[in-house]
């Protein structure tokens, strides 16, 4: 069965912003090691920490 365009374009956004935030968790539990360069992280990024 073919798949439409759309049907592909709605699959690969769904990845995408699947992984995105996948991205943002794990910035959220790492910190920088560089002591000054850590920037402030927005407040709805505090909401995926897992510890």
């Amino acid at each position: 069965m073919k798949k439409t365009r759309h049907a592909v374009t709605d699959i690969i956004m769904k990845t995408i912003v699947a992984k995105s935030v996948k991205v943002a968790e794990q910035s959220a539990n790492s910190a920088c090691f560089f002591l000054h360069n850590q920037p402030v992280p927005p407040k709805d990024l505090k909401k995926l920490r897992k510890f």
